[in-house]
């Protein structure tokens, strides 16, 4: 019980300092960055939750790097994908959000020891990106390749190590560490390792649980894909969320990232695409293996989503 009182405790807590400290600064952010579609811009509120691993004094400065990140990976990944190329507008304003975050993140006290491990996760998922887009066109091949060739772990399928790379929220993470003074480069890698791949995988794998039914009906790439059935996909993401778990216990603040995967998880499961016949098994297995924290949030976010709902059908 004990273990129950700490992680739901843990879970409001985030969820606290995310409501009154992170969102209100996200979103004016967002408002300075210039219109983004209402699901790029649910993208970086989302992630925005990193910056509460931040101290007070550097969180304001982490929101703004961590928003403007996303942000530019999220136009970046849209142009790619429309296949479309580069405007010289959209170049020139992709090129003034990359400067924005890379001016913020530069100013965080332990960015100098993070550097290299913050540009390697950057880099990671604009290339995971990229090959999931190629997998799309039918390079299946090229992307395993590539997911083969990343130094990570064993014990995931080569699928899963994609997915985990083609994530951003290893370099999210490794933002709020440099927010954090005194961060060494081993506390980096480390939690490198707790976000790529098992986290990082997560997110990606239950987002295309909620995309599942749209991405068919488009061709799109889907990772859930490559599991044989529901039930293996739900026993297998409940496996990398225990060993996420394992690498966050020697974190620092290893209470505030499990809240934050908790957190990850319960956006994705209070979706209303998770009630299908095959999502449910996933949900309802990861919520098990996440324990009281995820099924909180869960909770919470599922209201915020029918009062946004509701609010829109009114105006």
């Amino acid at each position: 019980m004990g273990s129950a009182i700490r992680e739901a405790w843990a879970a409001a807590s985030a969820l606290g300092a995310y409501l009154t400290t992170v969102l209100p600064r996200a979103r004016r952010e967002l408002r300075r960055l210039g219109p983004l579609p209402a699901e790029k811009e649910r993208n970086a509120e989302a992630v925005a939750v990193f910056a509460t691993l931040a101290p007070r004094p550097n969180r304001a400065v982490a929101v703004r790097a961590i928003v403007a990140l996303q942000a530019a990976i999220d136009l970046r990944d849209e142009l790619e994908e429309s296949g479309g190329g580069e405007s010289r507008a959209s170049a020139s304003r992709l090129e003034e959000i990359e400067a924005s975050w890379r001016r913020n993140v530069a100013a965080l006290p332990a960015y100098a020891v993070l550097a290299p491990l913050l540009e390697r996760a950057v880099e990671r998922c604009a290339k995971g990106q990229r090959r999931t887009h190629a997998a799309a066109l039918g390079d299946v091949e090229g992307l395993r390749c590539w997911a083969e060739s990343l130094n990570s772990e064993a014990g995931y399928g080569w699928w899963e190590v994609a997915a985990g790379a083609s994530s951003s929220v290893a370099a999210h993470a490794l933002i709020a560490a440099a927010a954090t003074p005194g961060t060494t480069a081993e506390t980096g890698a480390a939690i490198d390792a707790a976000y790529h791949p098992p986290i990082g995988a997560l997110t990606v794998l239950l987002d295309d649980l909620v995309d599942r039914e749209a991405d068919r009906a488009a061709g799109e790439h889907s990772y859930l894909a490559y599991y044989e059935s529901a039930e293996s996909a739900a026993e297998r993401l409940a496996e990398i969320a225990t060993r996420a778990e394992r690498r966050i216990v020697g974190l620092p603040q290893a209470d505030r990232h499990g809240a934050i995967l908790a957190g990850v998880a319960a956006f994705y499961l209070s979706a209303a695409a998770t009630a299908t016949a095959y999502a449910r098994p996933i949900r309802e297995r990861l919520l098990e293996a996440l324990g009281p924290g995820a099924r909180l949030l869960a909770g919470f976010t599922r209201i915020r989503r029918l009062a946004a709902r509701k609010r829109s059908e009114q105006v």
